[in-house]
């Protein structure tokens, strides 16, 4: 007998439930802008015929990911032939909004890559101030990173919206400052590594280096000093539309907004 978990999110918009009358689930569409995502839908299978699902949602414009099972293979197969099934699925809301942010799904065989939009903050979450850029660009241009010997003091965007140029700053600029540019439309930035620590000045947890790929496999220069803890900001076949973060006195923490790469 199927047991039944209460839904996690936001309290807004009409309840809806497909039931649990179904072998497997055949595919998943989502539908998301850089608000969140838009709508879900499901295809099932049952007495081995898959047969379409109801849409649950709004359907836009926006980006839209197809996880697909045995026959048709876009970007992520689930093979009930196999037995494989989804046992699990990941993801998180806006608080404010209630509104579904990302999603990511398990089977008992594999699990896809994040669908929408990551915010993940890595370093200090509780120092400096919180700000964001939001993810309404159409990309990077280029980053400068402010930094001294012992951790990150600024980083200030250069994106691309519509055409244009929109600087974002953040952070003291106060030490060595360097830059990274992106051939953008031709190339994206994909992901951010880096490593945060305690310094000795308050014993804050801040940044103390950054470093930037894009999709054409280039990788920036490390900005600031490689000691601590490291992480990754990256998702597969997406690409940075925005950043986000914590900033006072040092550059704290660092987030990115992820949206799907637009084939050309």
């Amino acid at each position: 007998m199927a047991q039944k978990i209460e839904a996690i999110g936001g309290k807004g918009g009409k309840r809806w439930d497909d039931g649990a009358n179904h072998d497997n689930v055949a595919k998943v569409y989502i539908r998301g802008d850089h608000e969140g995502i838009q709508y879900i839908k499901f295809d099932y299978v049952k007495d081995g015929q898959s047969f379409n699902g109801s849409v649950h949602g709004v359907s836009a414009d926006g980006f839209t990911q197809t996880y697909v099972s045995i026959h048709i293979f876009i970007l992520f197969e689930i093979d009930h032939l196999q037995y494989e099934q989804i046992v699990s699925v990941e993801g998180y809301y806006d608080w404010k909004t209630g509104v579904m942010q990302a999603l990511q799904f398990k089977t008992n065989l594999k699990t896809s890559e994040f669908i929408g939009y990551q915010r993940e903050l890595q370093g200090g979450i509780t120092g400096g101030e919180y700000w964001d850029d939001g993810p309404n660009f159409d990309g990077v241009r280029k980053v400068y990173v402010t930094f001294t010997e012992t951790h990150i003091r600024s980083m200030n965007i250069d994106y691309d919206q519509d055409g244009q140029v929109v600087t974002r700053y953040h952070g003291m600029k106060n030490g060595d400052t360097q830059e990274f540019a992106v051939d953008f439309p031709n190339e994206y930035m994909t992901s951010v590594e880096g490593t945060y620590d305690h310094i000795s000045e308050g014993n804050y947890l801040v940044l103390t280096s950054l470093t930037f790929k894009t999709s054409k496999g280039r990788i920036s220069q490390t900005f600031g000093l490689v000691i601590g803890t490291k992480f990754v900001l990256e998702t597969k076949g997406n690409v940075i539309s925005g950043f986000h973060g914590r900033d006072g006195g040092s550059f704290d923490a660092i987030g990115v907004y992820f949206s799907p790469m637009i084939s050309s």
